[in-house]
């Protein structure tokens, strides 16, 4: 038996939380929720995994890589975020009779599957509905659920019961992770130790309150836990003044800082946060630098760092993946250019007018493939570089591509920017850190400013799951076999008119 697991949520139920983590990685018990799943899929003697992502998707591969941690094979499939599954299952030319496991890797439930597989095995011609804590459980069984798979469909429907099924109810925890009340209420549950079979890994330590322990990551540092009146889960990596006040249920996560004098008060901190001196938080969630109140769920996002914010470290300016020998090449190359440049100036200029005209004239605008907003001889933006500093580039507005972002090679030699890698504008690689920034890559030559950032995302995951040798090559001629569809879309346009 093969499963099938499903970790295509946007998570919109938890923005602005999830543009930090696409609910298959938002951490519980500092543990990421698909982690749950996985441990619990193992356990069933499953090994064989085929795991649909979409949002986020680089992020979740390179925190689960090929699932050997667990004994198991992971195969990744890229669907459109929250596609249906039928569509999905289509795409994954799988045999409908075989026996799989289906199930949602972005909620939360207590360890079940093995149970839900043996009693399945009763009953093999019938539909299983799972349910746990009075909910859809998020898993199911083929090819008896074959009618039945639209259940898995984000958001889960509430099973209903009926003559054709046979329902079964597991005991334990289950989260849709829906709610910043949920989310908060799975995590101190946990950090309570309220959860059957899932009592937290992290040393033990007593607290002040004779019910209540605190569970301690490796290489933590605390104050005098025996002192303090709250309990929960503190990550690894931590530190935590001695001065710091923590009261009733506290789950800090791992790599995490919280400053002398603070009191965190029934609170969630999720990795890599720094609470500032002296702050007073109570009910909230922390995340890097938001700080949401889970009773009236307001969000506030703080730009003061002396207060919350980031504790990742940047990534360092040494680690340029653009040789020094192709960097030097590039130079002599661009010297080489400089000549060319006023004409260029004047091609762009002329390119900027003529398609404003002919546009204004026609009563249409520009959608083709290479279409840019023509402001001016030279288009100007906003970009991130490798070391996460923002600052101004300008291209040419002309076609092909490649010519048109010749003048930011300069931020290749200097370092900058990697030759090949992801787009470095700034509303493109928000919330995408871990990405190389170029100056060439799929967004950058092949779509138009305009694109959906869905279409964006794939085309970014498609380009670098692709392992080819040549892969780079391919895409700069595609870059010019899609300007010459494009100039010849116009040469039809313009007879047509």
């Amino acid at each position: 038996m093969q499963a099938i697991i499903f970790a295509n949520r946007l998570g919109d139920e938890l923005n602005p939380l999830n543009h930090c983590y696409c609910p298959a990685l938002l951490p519980v018990g500092n543990k990421a929720v698909i982690d749950y799943t996985l441990e619990d899929i193992a356990s069933s003697g499953i090994t064989q995994i085929k795991l649909v992502i979409s949002p986020q998707a680089k992020e979740i591969e390179q925190h689960l890589g090929s699932g050997k941690q667990w004994g198991i094979e992971i195969e990744y499939f890229l669907s459109k975020p929250e596609e249906d599954t039928s569509a999905v299952l289509k795409r994954l030319s799988l045999n409908m009779q075989d026996k799989l496991l289906l199930a949602r890797g972005d909620i939360f439930r207590s360890p079940s599957i093995a149970h839900f597989i043996e009693f399945s095995k009763e009953f093999p011609d019938n539909f299983i509905q799972a349910k746990m804590a009075n909910q859809n459980a998020g898993m199911m069984l083929l090819p008896a659920a074959l009618p039945h798979i639209a259940d898995l469909n984000w958001p889960l429907c509430h099973q209903a019961n009926d003559e054709a099924v046979v329902t079964l109810v597991l005991h334990g925890h289950c989260c849709m992770l829906d709610s910043f009340q949920s989310y908060m209420d799975t995590n101190l549950s946990l950090a309570a130790n309220e959860l059957p079979s899932l009592t937290p890994m992290e040393r033990s330590y007593h607290s002040a309150n004779p019910e209540q322990d605190f569970y301690v990551g490796a290489k933590a540092r605390t104050g005098l836990l025996n002192e303090q009146q709250g309990w929960g889960i503190l990550g690894e990596n931590t530190w935590i003044d001695p001065s710091v006040t923590l009261k009733n249920c506290i789950l800090v996560g791992n790599d995490c800082l919280v400053d002398k004098g603070s009191i965190l008060d029934n609170c969630l901190v999720l990795p890599h946060t720094y609470v500032g001196e002296g702050l007073e938080v109570k009910d909230s969630i922390l995340c890097k630098n938001l700080l949401i109140n889970v009773k009236t769920e307001g969000v506030i996002e703080i730009d003061d760092h002396a207060l919350i914010g980031s504790c990742e470290v940047a990534v360092k300016g040494d680690t340029n993946k653009t040789g020094l020998f192709t960097r030097f090449v590039l130079f002599i190359l661009l010297t080489m250019s400089l000549p060319l440049w006023p004409l260029l100036q004047v091609v762009s200029f002329i390119n900027s007018c003529g398609v404003k005209n002919s546009d204004e004239n026609k009563g249409y605008s520009s959608k083709s493939v290479l279409s840019e907003p023509a402001f001016g001889a030279r288009i100007t933006q906003s970009s991130k570089d490798n070391l996460g500093q923002t600052f101004q580039t300008w291209k040419w507005n002309i076609s092909p591509r490649i010519l048109a972002l010749m003048p930011q090679l300069y931020y290749v030699i200097s370092g900058r920017l990697d030759l090949f890698g992801s787009s470095p504008k700034v509303s493109h690689s928000h919330g995408q850190a871990t990405d190389r920034l170029g100056v060439f890559g799929p967004v950058q030559l092949l779509l138009d400013e305009s694109a959906p950032q869905e279409e964006i995302s794939l085309l970014a995951l498609e380009f670098e799951a692709n392992n080819d040798n040549v892969k780079y090559l391919s895409l700069l001629w595609r870059s010019l076999q899609v300007h010459s569809h494009s100039l010849a879309q116009s040469g039809v346009r313009e007879f047509e008119s």
